[in-house]
């Protein structure tokens, strides 16, 4: 009996998707962070940790939408940057992890 319920377990998490199968190229999880793609080089940030803020700045010539990846504290929200454009994100000046486009 018990190697019928482990032959029913593990088709039902091969079936859900929980057990990777060697055949799959790709796992999972990958493509969820492929998705979430780093920015430009020429979207560039400082953080100025004595007025407690991260200054992004978009050096490039089309508008990016970005989002502050912030070690050890709350990410931002997605803001959309315009060619030459400035924003100040005020409040947890942690470690920039980086800049992800939205």
């Amino acid at each position: 009996m018990p190697s019928v319920t482990r032959r029913m377990l593990s088709s039902a998490l091969l079936t859900a998707g929980l057990v990777a199968s060697p055949a799959l190229s790709v796992p999972a999880h990958a493509t969820a962070a492929t998705a979430l793609r780093s920015a430009p080089a020429c979207v560039k940030w400082k953080n100025n940790q004595w007025k407690m803020r991260i200054e992004v700045r978009n050096t490039c010539r089309r508008r990016y939408r970005v989002k502050i990846i912030i070690a050890f504290g709350p990410d931002s929200s997605c803001w959309t940057y315009k060619s030459g454009q400035r924003r100040d994100y005020y409040g947890w000046s942690g470690r920039v992890d980086q800049l992800r486009l939205c």
